[in-house]
C-alpha cells in the first residue's frame, strides 16, 4: 500500500505536534506539511498535494470549511477531515457540503482520529445511494420511470462523491449531453469547476459503447477497466461512474451482447472499488431486455430504493464471484 501524506492545518503549534506524533506513529502515514491559518492551508496543499487534509473549523484568515471549498478546486483528490473544539448539530452537514467526510472532536482526537482516516481510505467503505449504501457488490442496475425520477435519484450520489474528493464518469447521448448538465447544475453541482479540473469526465457513447459503430463488449469492458484504473492513477480513491444504456436500443451490430457485457462487468468491479451504476429508462426498453439485465445485477435500484436483487442469476460456473 503506498504512503499516505497528510496535511495538519490548526492555528495552535501545540496542537499540530500532538497530532503530527500521533499520525506518524503508523508505519505508512506521513505528515508531509503543516499550516497555521485556512490561507496557509490553501496554499500548502495546492505545492504539497496530500491525499488527506485535516482542517481546524476555525482558523484565522479563513475557516477551516472554506479553506476545504478552495483545496478541492486545485486538489480535487485530496479527502479531508474536520477538526473541532466544540460539537455542533449543524456542523456535520456543512462539513459535508464543503467536501469533509467526518468532524473529529479534537478532545477525542487520540481515539478516533486514526480510525476516521483509516475508513476514508477504505476501499470497501459504504456508499449512500438511493437510501441505503452501497457496499461489496458494486455493479449496480437502475430502473427508472423519467428523467426526473432519475436525476432525483442519482444526483446526490453525484453530488456526494465529487464533494469527497472522488472521480464521476458519465456516459450519455450525444443530444443529451447539455441536459444532463443542466440537470446536475441544477441539483446544486459545480460540474463545470468538476469538468475543468477533470474530476467529471463525460462522454458521448461514441467515444465508448459504439466506437466504430457497434458494440464491442470485450473493447468496452477493457476501455472501462483503463478509464478507472486511470482514477487510481490519478490519486482519486475511487470513481464513481453512470451509463444511460439507451445506447443498446440502437440498431448496431453487437448490441445483442449486453446482458452478456452486463454480466461480465460484475467480475471486473469486483476487482476494484469503484461502483458503476447501469441506468435504464423503463419505458423505452422491452420487458424481455429488462429481466435479462435484472439477472445479471446482484443490486439494483427500482421505485427509488437500492436493494438487493432477488432475481439476479450467476453465470454457471461463477457463482462464487
Amino acid at each position: 500500500m503506498p504512503e499516505l501524506r497528510i496535511l495538519i492545518a490548526d492555528d495552535h503549534a501545540p496542537v499540530r505536534r500532538s497530532i503530527r506524533s500521533l499520525l506518524e506513529s503508523h508505519a505508512q502515514w506521513r505528515v508531509c506539511g503543516e499550516a497555521a491559518d485556512g490561507e496557509e492551508a490553501v496554499e500548502e496543499a495546492d505545492r504539497l498535494k496530500p491525499d488527506v487534509v485535516l482542517l481546524d473549523v476555525s482558523m484565522p484568515k479563513l475557516n477551516g470549511l472554506e479553506a476545504a471549498r478552495r483545496i478541492r478546486q486545485s486538489v480535487p483528490a485530496a479527502q479531508f477531515l474536520v477538526l473541532t473544539m466544540h460539537s455542533s448539530d449543524q456542523l456535520p452537514e456543512e462539513a459535508r457540503r464543503a467536501g469533509a467526510r467526518e468532524v473529529v472532536m479534537k478532545s477525542d482526537a487520540d481515539r478516533s482520529l486514526i480510525g476516521a482516516i483509516e475508513s476514508l481510505r477504505a476501499p470497501d467503505r459504504a456508499i449512500p445511494l438511493a437510501g441505503s449504501v452501497v457496499r461489496q457488490w458494486r455493479h449496480v442496475a437502475a430502473f427508472f420511470h423519467s428523467e426526473e425520477e432519475r436525476y432525483r435519484v442519482l444526483a446526490p450520489f453525484v453530488a456526494d462523491g465529487l464533494a469527497v474528493g472522488e472521480k464521476a464518469l458519465h456516459i450519455v447521448a450525444p443530444p443529451d449531453r447539455g441536459r444532463h448538465e443542466r440537470r446536475l447544475t441544477d441539483a446544486g453541482i459545480d460540474v463545470a469547476g468538476a469538468e475543468a479540473r477533470h474530476q467529471l469526465v463525460l462522454l458521448q457513447w461514441e467515444e465508448a459503447y459504439l466506437r466504430d459503430e457497434r458494440f464491442d463488449q470485450h473493447a468496452m469492458i477493457e476501455l472501462l477497466r483503463q478509464m478507472l484504473s486511470d482514477g487510481t492513477a490519478q490519486g482519486y480513491l475511487l470513481t464513481r461512474g453512470i451509463a444511460h444504456m439507451e445506447w443498446a436500443l440502437q440498431d448496431r451490430p453487437g448490441v445483442h451482447d449486453l446482458a452478456e457485457y452486463e454480466s461480465r462487468l460484475n467480475d471486473v468491479l469486483a476487482e476494484c472499488a469503484d461502483v458503476v451504476i447501469c441506468a435504464y429508462d423503463l419505458t423505452k426498453f422491452r420487458g424481455d431486455v429488462i429481466f435479462d439485465v435484472l439477472r445479471s445485477h446482484r443490486m439494483i435500484i427500482i421505485d427509488g430504493s437500492l436493494r438487493e436483487n432477488p432475481f439476479y442469476a450467476p453465470p454457471v460456473g461463477r457463482e462464487g464471484k
